[in-house]
């Protein structure tokens, strides 16, 4: 009965993280191949998963089980939140550029997006995925059991953290952004100001729009590996707060 209790609770666990971590909890993953991840890292994890404390009712074991699956869920959602300042960062890209009017049907969030938004979001899955950063929060949430061992889960104060991280989020997708914001900006300054120059000559409507999607497109062309680069790093911030939340829940 241990190692059945044990079982749940570690599966419980995982399946709350895969359910809500970046990437894998995208529209285009089915459940079911979360669901067949989780049971052999179940069965691999479950060895070294520490004691578990034997059930003393059947009400007892689903309010634990309940509370693993939304401790894995919380830390899942952590990652996502700072995961979603590349896409934020996209769409203010995508906005200033004049390409966010082009939506398109993005197969892995299966939402319209942008352009700019669908290959961003590519790219993004693509570097979480190369970098082993979904290894990196696996192995957090693996590491979590000797400190907060199956069915000892006492509180989910961890969530805390999600007020200052969103606000690090918001702020991580502007500055992403600010390069292609500020040139755009001081294009449209220089367009006004030449046309004020020439008030005969309609150069926002003639040229600006135009001006503006084409050098657009190639400064975000140019700025898109550093924008990758730095976006990677600030994915530090959601695994810290990972280790917190998992940390917290031991009471």
């Amino acid at each position: 009965m241990e190692l059945v209790a044990g079982g749940l609770y570690v599966f419980a666990r995982l399946t709350g993280l895969l359910m809500s971590m970046p990437v894998l909890s995208a529209a285009g993953v089915p459940p079911w191949a979360r669901l067949g991840l989780a049971l052999p890292l179940t069965l691999l994890l479950l060895p070294a998963s520490g004691t578990t404390p034997m059930p003393t009712t059947l009400s007892v074991l689903l309010g634990a089980v309940l509370l693993e699956a939304l401790l894995g869920l919380l830390v899942g959602f952590v990652m996502q939140v700072v995961y979603a300042a590349l896409g934020m960062a996209a769409e203010i890209a995508a906005t200033q550029s004049g390409l966010a009017m082009a939506a398109i049907l993005d197969p892995v969030s299966a939402t319209q997006i942008g352009a700019v938004g669908v290959l961003v979001t590519w790219l993004g899955a693509g570097v979480f995925l190369g970098a082993d950063v979904h290894l990196y929060l696996l192995r957090v949430l693996g590491d979590s059991f000797q400190a907060v061992p199956p069915g000892q889960v006492s509180s989910l104060a961890g969530a805390a953290v999600l007020a200052p991280l969103f606000g690090t989020a918001i702020s991580t997708g502007v500055e992403l952004a600010g390069p292609l914001t500020l040139f755009v900006f001081l294009m449209n300054v220089a367009i006004s100001v030449i046309g004020r120059m020439t008030p005969g000559q309609q150069l926002f409507f003639a040229i600006g729009t135009t001006l503006q999607t084409t050098l657009g497109i190639a400064l975000l062309g140019i700025s898109l590996p550093l924008l990758l680069r730095a976006w990677l790093a600030s994915l530090t911030q959601g695994l810290d707060a990972a280790v917190y939340v998992l940390r917290a829940a031991g009471g």
